[in-house]
């Protein structure tokens, strides 16, 4: 009785073990061709949001974590100063052009002049000849004489003196013609000035309004209504939520089949369960130690062999679902699937898309991503009015 039960037992040992070969096959398999990492975090740009120059904020339209799209208001300083600006550089401009019409009638009055000088040389030259003829007849007196020869050189000189006077006219004007076209009147150097000024101060007006750069979540908010602020002080900033990737730290001896766009499985430690498809963007250049503030100095004597981590861009496939999106920090564990080595080792996946599509706006480096739909009531909406605090 007992041989028997040990025949069975050994039997059901043996069968157990012969269906165990095949899942432990695949597992082997598995993990020959798969590398994954638990030291990798949710990563992305952040911009900050300041101002240009200094003011008073009058009005704010968004609050700490609002949803806002590219060209929504996010607040506005008081624009009375700049717009006084405007308008005495606006004044200034006018005045401007009033100096070139005064020197345009300056041009004009000197040559007048020079024609007058002309007629009066002329009819001095006539009177000259007239005397000269007459005292070689003994007609008139040697004084008569004198006083022509005098006169013509009386309106020589004036002449010369009317000529100099256009030319002054003309280089206070700038111009060495007589006359200018309608649209190059005004093509002046303290024209150009004024204009200048003029435009530098309505863009400075035009900063009194803080428009979001890119569609995001507002966060690390710092400014209220009434706070004086100054130029690149930070006020807010925002996340763009849609642009998010993860950077995993993978050891320096699993990464020996990693190429870039091979697929790649992430799982937020806050979704458990849940798997986001993603794909190899790039591999750094360099390990995280190489960038750090105080890179090692393996050459002192104490050297200790440690395993490098090299930051590795995974780029999830589409824009995460509504219910579980990507969050700033979040701890993330990284699977990526080796078995095709065909990729590069040196690019990345979003640059070749933007050098491919590089003369569509819509590919820009910073449009890669779906944008954020923004939905009704929140900041920025018609429907939202601006906060008064």
């Amino acid at each position: 009785m007992k041989s028997v039960l040990r025949k069975i037992i050994l039997v059901v040992v043996v069968l157990l073990l012969i269906a165990a070969i095949l899942p432990a096959w695949h597992y082997y398999g598995y993990l020959e061709s798969h590398v994954s990492t638990d030291d990798a975090y949710v990563d992305g740009t952040i911009a900050l949001v300041s101002s240009r120059i200094p003011g008073t904020v009058s009005r704010l339209y968004v609050e700490e974590n609002w949803q806002v799209k590219a060209g929504d208001p996010l607040l506005t300083l008081d624009p009375r100063d700049y717009q006084v600006r405007v308008d005495q550089a606006q004044a200034m401009l006018e005045r401007a052009r009033q100096s070139v019409d005064q020197l345009y009638a300056q041009v004009d009055a000197a040559q007048a002049g020079s024609k007058l000088a002309d007629s009066q040389l002329n009819q001095a030259e006539i009177d000259f000849q007239r005397a000269r003829a007459l005292r070689q007849e003994g007609v008139v007196s040697r004084e008569f004489y004198d006083q022509a020869n005098t006169a013509e050189h009386v309106a020589t000189a004036d002449r010369a003196l009317a000529g100099h006077q256009v030319d002054q006219a003309r280089a206070a004007l700038g111009t060495e013609s007589e006359a200018d076209t309608d649209h190059t009147r005004y093509d002046r150097p303290i024209v150009a000035q004024a204009e200048a000024e003029l435009e530098a101060a309505k863009l400075d007006l035009s900063y009194t309004e803080l428009r979001a750069p890119l569609p995001g979540i507002i966060t690390r908010k710092s400014v209220h209504v009434g706070n004086r602020i100054q130029p690149g002080e930070p006020l807010m900033a925002i996340v763009p939520v849609n642009r998010l990737y993860v950077t995993a730290n993978f050891k320096e001896t699993q990464l020996s089949d990693v190429h870039v766009g091979q697929p790649a499985d992430v799982e937020a430690d806050i979704y458990p369960g849940y798997i986001y498809k993603a794909h190899v963007d790039s591999i750094s250049v360099g390990t995280g130690a190489a960038f750090a503030l105080l890179p090692p100095e393996n050459a002192t004597g104490n050297w200790v062999k440690v395993v490098q981590r090299i930051p590795v861009k995974i780029v999830l496939n589409e824009p995460p679902p509504a219910d579980k999106p990507f969050r700033m920090g979040l701890s993330v564990e990284v699977t990526i699937d080796v078995s095709n080595t065909s990729g590069p080792l040196l690019s990345s996946t979003l640059q070749g898309q933007y050098q491919n599509n590089k003369e569509n706006p819509t590919y820009a480096p910073e449009k890669l991503q779906v944008p954020l739909q923004l939905p009704p009531g929140m900041a920025g909406s018609p429907d939202q009015p601006a906060i008064q605090h």
